[in-house]
């Protein structure tokens, strides 16, 4: 009962920075697998159980959701709930190394106040800069993000032209491994006159592995485009690229 005690004690220093207003809950439970290992939480399979750790104490608590900030929505803060229904914000680096075993600090009741109240402060300082931080980001993105444009894709197969921007992998849920991919840029519909789509993604085929495609050279092909975003930056997918020839 005592040690209890001495944790409710302890867990009353916890300096709550609460969401401002409305944030973005998961719309799923693959939107929440996706955003979890993203952040580096988890791999195969989701976690929902996560350790808060102060000073010498640790709490359990969920994820909820999340806020995002930069020019493109880029960077997120994650939304986390305490079990008395608190909710707080906090990076997901922090909340990764919170994880760790090697995280926590113990001290024993009765222990140097000093080395206390020096903890105290560099926990508060920290609390302090990461909302300074939050704060300076959101400021940043109503001032610097601009209005989307909305894009009425073609239906029908298509003839673009696009430069290859990279190769990477996604993961695929269906058979739990990496699936290689093409990352596009400066893709356009073309006809009598072109509808820009800017950056795509597609699965790197057999058909575009035998083009022997390269990293920043333009090719033209035939295909069709469709709103499947790969993440803020990448918004469409191309779907069976055929018929490529380099520009």
């Amino acid at each position: 009962m005592t040690e209890n005690i001495v944790q409710n004690k302890k867990t009353e220093l916890i300096k709550y920075i609460p969401p401002k207003g409305e944030f973005t809950r998961f719309l799923s439970d693959e939107d929440y697998l996706e955003k979890g290992r993203s952040w580096g939480l988890f791999n195969k399979n989701p976690k929902h159980d996560f350790l808060f750790k102060g000073q010498d104490f640790q709490v359990n608590v969920k994820l909820v959701g999340y806020e995002t900030y930069g020019v493109t929505d880029e960077y997120h803060t994650i939304i986390i709930e305490f079990e008395d229904g608190n909710l707080t914000c906090i990076h997901p680096a922090y909340l990764k190394e919170m994880q760790s075993p090697s995280f926590k600090k113990v001290y024993t009741v009765g222990e140097s106040d000093t080395k206390n109240s020096e903890e105290k402060k560099s926990e508060s300082d920290t609390v302090t800069k990461s909302k300074e931080s939050t704060s300076k980001a959101t400021t940043k993105k109503k001032v610097e993000k601009k209005e989307e444009v909305s894009i009425t894709l073609p239906t029908d197969k298509s003839h673009f032209n696009g430069t290859i921007k990279e190769f990477s992998t996604k993961y695929n849920h269906f058979n739990d491994s990496e699936e290689e991919i093409v990352i596009w840029e400066n893709v356009a519909v073309k006809g009598d006159q072109d509808l820009v789509i800017g950056n795509a993604w597609c699965s790197l085929s057999k058909t575009l592995k035998t083009a022997e495609l390269e990293v920043g050279k333009s090719y033209q092909f035939d295909g069709k485009v469709v709103d499947k975003k790969l993440n803020k930056e990448v918004k469409y997918k191309l779907n069976n690229p055929s018929k490529v020839v380099e520009i």
